[in-house]
């Protein structure tokens, strides 16, 4: 079970650190994408070499936030996928310093190298939503987070568990050695469709439906947050719903 250290923790996690501030006006509108349908199975292996995902539509991620100068680049490009019975997810993460050292499930992987997505299939109603946050590792804690993501914990159900979650990473570099620089990781997930019955919407997505969402990046070891829909916060803050992105479901085929 999820305990109530674990929920405040989290929520502190989103709120942000202490220093970094925003550097960039906030988008006048949300971001919008299509996810394409899968024309063939999708291995979760890290690899990500089927062709359909060269042909899904790149997500750039955005850093609102910054405090100081990094010594190399970083970078996040997204890519989705669904099919029937999964939404797919590809995160292609330029690091410097690989780091994460979490290794169980529900564990405080916010703190290290992380990507996530906030989701949810009825876009009526904002005030719930699904959350995963999967570390470098492959290692997730989901949980359905209620008003909005307002710092309420009471408010959100860390004893919900997702089913059949499949994640798989690839690792260019020495994991948590952080006397080198690093090039960086994928990871690959797929999300069963049956997860998201909970909040309403057609499940699974039928063509032109439109699901609310974001996609972020927690900051690691001198890192940066980062995120594809700007949440308009200050200083970083993951959890504003009404600013989640739009993302249409299309019956096209990846690479047709």
């Amino acid at each position: 079970m999820k305990t109530p250290a674990l929920a405040a923790a989290l929520v502190l996690a989103g709120a942000g650190g202490a220093v970094s501030q925003r550097v960039q006006d906030p988008p006048a509108e949300v971001p919008s994408c299509a996810i394409l349908q899968a024309s063939g199975p999708i291995a979760i292996d890290g690899r990500a070499d089927e062709p359909d995902w060269r042909a899904a539509p790149a997500i750039d991620f955005v850093f609102p936030w910054d405090d100081v100068t990094r010594a190399a680049p970083q970078s996040t490009v997204a890519r989705m996928l669904w099919d029937a019975d999964d939404l797919y997810i590809l995160y292609e993460c330029v690091d410097p310093y690989l780091d994460a050292e979490v290794t169980e499930h529900d564990g405080p992987v916010w703190e290290e190298d992380a990507v996530e997505i906030f989701v949810t299939p009825n876009p009526e109603n904002l005030n719930a939503y699904y959350g995963y946050e999967m570390n470098a590792r492959g290692v997730f804690l989901d949980y359905l987070a209620h008003d909005g993501g307002a710092k309420r914990t009471e408010k959100t159900c860390f004893e919900w568990q997702s089913e059949g979650v499949r994640i798989a990473t690839a690792l260019d570099g020495t994991l948590n050695d952080h006397s080198d620089l690093d090039r960086g990781w994928v990871l690959e997930v797929a999300i069963p469709m049956a997860n998201f019955r909970h909040l309403g919407g057609q499940i699974p997505p039928r063509d032109g439906d439109l699901w609310r969402l974001n996609l972020n990046r927690t900051k690691g070891y001198q890192g940066q947050y980062g995120m594809w829909s700007d949440s308009r916060a200050e200083r970083p803050s993951f959890h504003h719903s009404a600013y989640f992105g739009k993302a249409y479901f299309s019956s096209r085929k990846a690479g047709q």
